[in-house]
C-alpha cells in the first residue's frame, strides 16, 4: 500500500507540473477556451500540487509497516511478549498499523497515469485538416451578444463571417465587401483544386472536444501553390457565385501570404 501511495503522490505532482508548463508556455490554448477557463486550470494545478505534497509529507512522517514475521521468529517473539522476566507484557507483534488511509489500486493508478504519459510523449498540436475530415465543416454557428454586422468587414474573423452569412438571407449584400482573415488551408473535392481552397479555423466554446470547423471559400489564381494545413493570411473582396446550387459569398483573393501559426489557433465564441 505504501508504494501505491508514493505513486499516487508522484502522479499528482507531475500532473500539476505538466499543467503549469502548458499554462506558462501557452500550449493550454491547444486544449481549452483559455479566455473562459484558464483560471480553473490554474486552480487545478495548485490543488494537484497541494494534494501530492501533502501525501509526500504524510509518507515521510509515517514509519513503514514491519515485514511479516517468519515461522522461526514467531516463537521467540511470543516468549518475549509473555515472559515477565524479559520485560514482557502485552505486545503488539505482528499487528502493525499502517499510517494513513487506503491507496488506490494499481489499475486505478494506471488509468490516471497513462494519460499523463501520453501527454508527455506526444507533442500537442492544433486541430487541422485531419480533424475537418473527421468531423466535417459547420455551415453556421450560433450568434452571440455582439452584433457581427457592426464589426468592420476587414476586422472580421472566419467565425465572424460564418455568423454574418448565417444571419443574413440575402447573400448579395456581401458582394464587394473587403475581408482580411487568417486561417489554415483546407482542400476538399467540392472545390476547384487549381483555383479554390478553404481558409479554415476551429471555433472552441469549452475545449477541443466541442470544436467546430468553420471555413470560407477562397478563389485565387495560385490556389494550387498552397499546401494543406499551411497558415495563410488572405485579403480580397467577396463575390457571390453559385456553389452547389446556392448563391454563396466567395472571397476573391487579392493577396495570399503565409504566416506563422497564431498563438491562439482557435477562435472563441
Amino acid at each position: 500500500m505504501r508504494s501505491r501511495k508514493w505513486v499516487q503522490a508522484a502522479i499528482c505532482i507531475f500532473f500539476s507540473l505538466y499543467i503549469f508548463d502548458t499554462l506558462l508556455t501557452g500550449r493550454i490554448n491547444l486544449y481549452i477556451n483559455s479566455d473562459r477557463f484558464v483560471w480553473l486550470t490554474w486552480l487545478a494545478a495548485f490543488l494537484l500540487l497541494a494534494m501530492g505534497g501533502a501525501q509526500v509529507l504524510e509518507l515521510m512522517r509515517s514509519q513503514p509497516a514491519p515485514q511479516p514475521l517468519s515461522n522461526a521468529q514467531k516463537p521467540l517473539i511470543d516468549t518475549f511478549a509473555h515472559d515477565p522476566a524479559q520485560g514482557g507484557g502485552h505486545a503488539h507483534a505482528g499487528h502493525a498499523h499502517a499510517a494513513g488511509s487506503g491507496a488506490p489500486g494499481w489499475a486505478t493508478l494506471a488509468m490516471i497515469g497513462v494519460p499523463l504519459l501520453i501527454a508527455l510523449l506526444i507533442p500537442a498540436k492544433p486541430l487541422l485538416s485531419a480533424a475537418v475530415q473527421t468531423g466535417g465543416i459547420s455551415g453556421s454557428y450560433g450568434s452571440n451578444k455582439v452584433d457581427i454586422l457592426s464589426i468592420a468587414s476587414t476586422d472580421r474573423s472566419v467565425l465572424d463571417w460564418v455568423r454574418a452569412f448565417s444571419i443574413s438571407k440575402d447573400a448579395t449584400k456581401f458582394s464587394g465587401q473587403p475581408a482580411d482573415m487568417i486561417g489554415f488551408v483546407y482542400r476538399d473535392i467540392t472545390l476547384k483544386g487549381d483555383t479554390q481552397f478553404r481558409v479554415m479555423r476551429f471555433a472552441v466554446s469549452c475545449c477541443v472536444a466541442d470544436a467546430s470547423a468553420l471555413g470560407i471559400i477562397v478563389q485565387s489564381s495560385n490556389a494550387a501553390a498552397w499546401a494543406a494545413d499551411t497558415w495563410v493570411r488572405v485579403s480580397g473582396k467577396f463575390a457571390v457565385q453559385q456553389f452547389q446550387g446556392e448563391a454563396t459569398p466567395i472571397l476573391v483573393a487579392e493577396k495570399v501570404e503565409q504566416v506563422a501559426q497564431p498563438k491562439q489557433p482557435y477562435l472563441y465564441p
